[in-house]
């Protein structure tokens, strides 16, 4: 490891030597709030030094270890440490070059520090700083002054250029200094620390250890960094350009700013559990997770396969076209949905298809079972344990492949669950729908759409500006409303404004408001443009309790039925496995709900928790309780023992065909 203090610009001015960034490199990430530190910082410089108040900056370290280089060009000074800030620098040298008008000074900082003028071919060696693949042609077009494709302009590259073409010109304008200056007593009092590391000399030098320590501090490497760092560093430069171009570039292509997620994902896939989110805070821990679980395996296979993966990652991102209409559909339902604890179940599904495991149909069929599944769970706010438990359906793939009815084998897998990760009954789902706000839910859009579209087989466009969710008793009280609902208005108002009932999709661009019923009806009928605003709407003549109430009823039913059907042996069943032994009301989500004894219904009690009953004013068991009606209908059995939930019903069902 040799040390040297030198001048920045000293270090640029070499002609003998080009600055490769190589491909396990993060991208260029400066943002404008560093550009601006480090042009303040030469603006300081320069005055002071304008003012004979003699002043220099230290910039840093600069790390690197050199490679060989063919016969005439310049020696390869592979970077470790201080990418951004000698890419930062050249694209304030690029910049002052461009708005200098003085064309000596002009070439002077295009042959001093831009390009090499003893490279005579048109190599990449010719620029003085090899930046990596996906920053390359933008900063390379910058360089040789080239015309930039629209979508360059948005990377970091471009945007700091011209943040420091616009400083510069006003700079040029109201500093009492030349752009000259910002140079000679400016940009040259810039000193750094150059650290060559010789791995071949000495092993401890190993060039992977002192990226990984040098990145220790400051701005922290994404996963996706580290990932790169280990699959690539430990390669011949040559090898890490083949792997970086053919593989893990085509990963930044497919996923952009996804890469972290997708790793995690892929891991889970792998792993079939749960790993942390990929997060600041948890990068380093994932990262020691994924060496963990990927050592001893090939740089080569592994990026090869995560190249492949990703592109199923791109399908459920809705990046790509998975080639198939029908699954990109349900792929952006399932992203509608916001289930991204799933991604590495639907990863091993995808990759089965394309393995021509199951058909384009066995797929739909499968993620239709699941879209059901989520939407009930997010009607009725049940989202615990997916993060946890939907990584390990991964398990599942194989089982659902042999399946002859995928749609029962998914619903079977779903339901053989534990209480937290339940398919929600009928049952469940009438009791949430015909009291909730439905307005206030986030996918009130999304499933009064679902709704339209099981109605008439089109469904209605959600980027439609013209698409609202219209409130027929409308917000806001007029006299016409307040006949039109009776005395009771107010009540009728508060209680059922935001249920589903009172709810229609409209395509219209005019604000309805508190139009009468009669004039919504209208324009339901001939300019609403869905059949979702016409059914058990416009066969009405008028909108008051009643009606809102048969509507609801009418749309639970319809949505239950049509839009999101289960089985029907699990519609009013309880659909997940008994964590506990014993009879748990909890569990089977009673708490509140009334219950009859099966051979008399004029016995009720009421539950009033996870294991008692209410019964004449009394807490009770339920099997010392079934002994008491038993006992006083004259009908104990010898041994006065009783499995209570073989004597009770609840909906008509025994608790022990529930259980």
């Amino acid at each position: 490891m040799i040390p040297n203090e030198r001048h920045l610009l000293e270090l640029l001015s070499n002609n003998d030597v080009t600055f490769f960034i190589p491909p396990y490199q993060r991208n260029y990430e400066w943002e404008k709030e560093q550009c601006e530190v480090f042009l303040n910082d030469i603006i300081r410089i320069t005055q002071n030094n304008r003012e004979e108040r003699k002043a220099e900056h230290f910039f840093g370290t600069v790390t690197y270890f050199q490679t060989e280089t063919a016969f005439g060009q310049p020696n390869k000074l592979v970077l470790i440490d201080g990418q951004q800030r000698i890419t930062t620098t050249m694209l304030f040298l690029v910049a002052l070059r461009d708005v200098i008008a003085d064309k000596e000074l002009k070439q002077y900082i295009e042959s001093k520090y831009l390009r090499n003028d003893n490279v005579s071919d048109d190599s990449e060696y010719k620029i003085k700083l090899k930046q990596v693949e996906t920053d390359w042609k933008v900063y390379c077009d910058i360089i040789l002054g080239n015309r930039l494709e629209e979508k360059a302009k948005n990377s970091a590259i471009y945007s700091n250029y011209m943040y420091f073409i616009n400083a510069i010109k006003k700079l040029q304008e109201n500093a009492d200094f030349t752009l000259t200056d910002v140079i000679g007593s400016g940009l040259s009092k810039f000193s750094v620390v150059t650290i060559e590391l010789q791995p071949e000399r000495n092993s401890w030098e190993n060039p992977q250890e002192v990226f990984e320590s040098m990145n220790s501090l400051g701005k922290p490497l994404t996963l996706a960094d580290l990932v790169r760092n280990y699959l690539l560093l430990g390669i011949e430069p040559e090898g890490q350009e083949f792997l970086y171009k053919n593989y893990w570039l085509h990963m930044e292509e497919s996923i952009p700013h996804q890469v972290s997620g997708f790793i995690r994902d892929y891991m889970q896939l792998k792993e079939k559990k749960s790993f942390k989110q990929a997060t600041e805070r948890n990068y380093k821990e994932l990262y020691s997770n994924f060496k963990e679980l990927f050592r001893g395996y090939n740089a080569k296979e592994l990026l090869k396969t995560l190249s492949e993966y990703s592109d199923y990652y791109a399908y459920i991102l809705l990046y790509k076209t998975s080639g198939s209409r029908e699954i990109d559909k349900r792929l952006g339902d399932i992203r509608t949905l916001d289930v991204t604890t799933a991604y590495s179940f639907l990863m091993s599904l995808i990759k089965s298809w394309k393995m021509n495991e199951m058909t384009e149909k066995m797929l739909c069929d499968i993620l239709d079972v699941f879209i059901i599944y989520i939407t009930r769970r997010r009607i009725i706010g049940v989202v615990q344990a997916e993060n946890k438990n939907f990584p390990t359906l991964v398990k599942k793939v194989p089982q659902l492949v042999k399946a002859q009815d995928k749609k029962r084998e998914m619903f079977s897998i779903l339901s053989s669950m534990e209480n937290h990760l339940r398919v929600p009954n009928d049952i469940e789902m009438e009791r949430e729908l015909s009291v909730m706000n439905f307005y206030g839910l986030k996918l009130c859009k999304f499933i009064l759409s679902l709704i339209e579209e099981c109605i008439t087989k089109s469904r209605p466009d959600k980027n439609d500006e013209k698409l609202q969710i219209e409130h027929i008793m409308p917000r806001k009280l007029n006299e016409t409303w307040e006949r039109e609902l009776g005395e009771d208005y107010e009540n009728i108002h508060q209680s059922l404004l935001n249920t589903i009932g009172n709810l229609t999709l409209i395509r219209h661009n005019q604000e309805l408001g508190n139009k009468s019923f009669a004039e919504k009806k209208n324009i339901y009928e001939n300019k609403a443009g869905l059949q979702i605003a016409k059914t058990e709407i416009i066969n009405y003549n008028h909108w008051n309790r009643e009606t809102i109430e048969k509507r609801s009823k009418w749309i639970i039913n319809y949505l239950l039925q049509q839009v999101l059907p289960i089985p029907n042996d699990m519609r009013k069943t309880n659909n997940f496995v008994m964590k506990m032994n014993g009879l748990s009301f909890l569990e089977l989500q009673l708490i509140g709900q009334t219950i009859d004894y099966a051979s008399d219904h004029s016995i009720h009690a009421k539950v009033v928790s996870d294991r008692e009953v209410e019964f004449e004013g009394k807490k009770w068991h339920l099997s010392p309780l079934t002994r008491e009606i038993e006992t006083r209908k004259g009908t104990v059995n010898a041994s006065g023992s009783y499995k209570g939930a073989q004597y009770w019903e609840y909906d008509g069902i025994k608790l022990i065909d529930i259980i």
